[in-house]
Formats: C-alpha cells, structure tokens, sequence
C-alpha cells in the first residue's frame, strides 16, 4: 500500500469511516513522500498530466516582467524582491527574467517557493535564485518588501466542495464502498467557510468549490508581508461565470493530458493531479478583508496578448502597503 493510501486509510479510521474532501485532496497532491507534487514525476508538459500557459510561449513570462518593473517603478523601488510561488518547471521564472535583459537582472532579487524536491531540481537546472519552502520563509528574506506572482498555484490548495439541498448546505466527504473510494454528502461538521458563493441563489443539486486554504494562506502572508503587490493568475472568474451551465461544480482532475471527472477524480490518489476554478470574488473579498487594496479581474489574454490557451486564465493583482 502506497503511503498515501495509508495516510488515507488512517484519516478514515480516525473520523469513523468518512473524510472531508479537502483532506483527502491535501494527502493526496501534498503528501510529503508519496503525493502528486512530491513525487519523482514530470507532471508537466506534452508527456505529463497538463501543459501550462509558459510550456508553449514566453509571452506570459514577458508580461508578468513588465507588470514587475511597472509596481518597481510606483513604488520608487530601484531595487526589489521578486517571489514566484509554485514555479512548476520553472519555464515561467525563465521567462520572466529573461525580460529584464542583462541589465535589469543586476536589480532583482528572485527568490521561489517550491516544496516539491523533484520540482526544485528540475528548476535549479534552469533559473539562478533562492530557493524557500514558504512563502513566509521568502518573505521574511525580503524583509517583508516583495513583488510576488504565481500561476496556477493556488487553484492545487485543497478545496471543501458544497452541494445545495433542500433548505440546507451538504458537504462533499468520501468514505470506502466495495473497495474504493465513494462520494457522500453530509450536513458540514465544520462552520460553512467565507464564500461569495454562498450569497447567489442557486437551483437544488448545485455545487460549488470553496478554497478555504487559500484564505488561511493569505491570512498567514499577511503577517509578514509589508509591502509589495501580488499578481494571481489561475483558472477561475467571477461566482456566477465559473458554475454558468455547471450544476457539478468545476472540480477536475488531470492524467496523462485526459480531463477526468465525478468518481474518476478519486481514483489513483497521489498519481493525478486535481483542480477546481478559483473563485475571484472570494479573492478580492478575502484581501479586502485583510486590508489590501485589489485590482480589476482580468482576462488573461488582455494582459499577456499572444499566450496560447490564455482565454482560459484570468488574473488580479493585490496590493500591500
């Protein structure tokens, strides 16, 4: 048995049979020997689970280090630290300071979070940084001053799925039928997380995805990040464009470049990888709450013309300070 299916079958003995969806999509991309993104795997490219926007062309990577020397410059900065969070293949990072020429590499920093070790070595082979574990970790190398970026980075935090009944809210958990892993939806044994969703009026048998994660994510950041702004590219949009005509919700997962859903997505724990659509309005939301200014949502290939499959992406940028 994998250890990832023993970290599941523990958390089901614990919680008497059942767990909550986000749990098992913790273990089952992070866990630290055995998950997706820990494992000796090349999940990326035309011979892995997906191909990413950068995979295919430098264009986003050029407007992303135009978007950084642009927030340098209002800022005054003449020299500053740039975080990328999650770089993948670090095809992205390249990309990005590659567009600062020979010159403008002399004023930058670059620092990238990645927990993945065979990540870390495939990016340490293509891209001169610092290499950090958190972002907190980065941050406080910084100072607390950053320009921070990251695509397709959070939309892999763990997410609670929800499903509208009648007159009440159920929750997505899993438990073990004949064998394998089978959906159950039960009233929530937690309080339902902060959600824009939860405000739309819905049809019964309606789900929805909550990144309840990113939101403690970007509680922790804000201890430590006193000055910068951030720009967030993923999949996603606004509450009533990502589940328009999508009574199933968005959740998805990805094998050898095939699109999987419902049952399929808890086949395999550990060997694909599984997403859902960001939810912008509960970005902003969740940044303003913490006191950080927000930009306009974005459509991707607004902001970097030229990036294949870009129409797909939308970005927002957050400000600190």
């Amino acid at each position: 048995m994998s250890t990832v299916r023993q970290a599941l079958q523990s958390a089901l003995d614990e919680n008497g049979g059942t767990i909550p969806f986000d749990a098992f999509m913790g273990v089952a991309l992070h866990h630290p020997e055995d998950g997706y993104y820990a494992r000796n795997i090349r999940g990326i490219g035309a011979r892995g689970d997906f191909t990413t926007v950068p995979q295919l062309t430098p264009a986003l990577g050029e407007a992303i280090g135009r978007w950084l020397r642009e927030e340098a410059r209002r800022r005054g900065w003449k020299r500053f630290n740039v975080i990328e969070c999650g770089p993948g293949s670090g095809a992205l990072a390249t990309a990005v300071m590659k567009s600062f020429g020979w010159f403008g590499k002399r004023k930058v920093d670059f620092h990238l979070v990645e927990t993945s070790g065979p990540l870390r070595e495939e990016q340490q082979a293509r891209v001169r940084g610092t290499w950090h574990a958190t972002i907190e970790e980065a941050l406080e190398a910084c100072d607390g001053k950053a320009l921070i970026y990251h695509n397709e980075f959070i939309d892999a935090f763990p997410c609670r799925v929800f499903r509208k009944d009648a007159g009440a809210w159920t929750e997505l958990y899993l438990q073990v039928v004949d064998g394998k892993l089978t959906e159950t939806f039960l009233l929530p044994q937690r309080p339902l997380p902060a959600s824009q969703a939860f405000k739309h009026e819905w049809s019964k048998g309606q789900c929805i995805e909550v990144f309840e994660s990113v939101r403690a994510w970007m509680k922790n950041l804000s201890a430590t990040w006193r000055e910068g702004a951030m720009l967030t590219i993923d999949y996603g949009g606004k509450t009533g464009e990502i589940y328009h005509r999508r009574p199933q919700g968005t959740l998805r997962a990805f094998r050898g470049q095939q699109r999987l859903e419902g049952a399929d997505v808890y086949e395999l724990p550990g060997r694909q990888d599984i997403t859902a659509d960001m939810n912008f309005d509960d970005l902003e939301s969740w940044a303003r709450a913490l006191g950080w200014e927000t930009g306009e949502l974005t459509p991707l290939d607004k902001f970097a013309p030229g990036a294949p499959g870009a129409e797909a992406f939308r970005c927002m940028a957050l400000a600190q300070g």
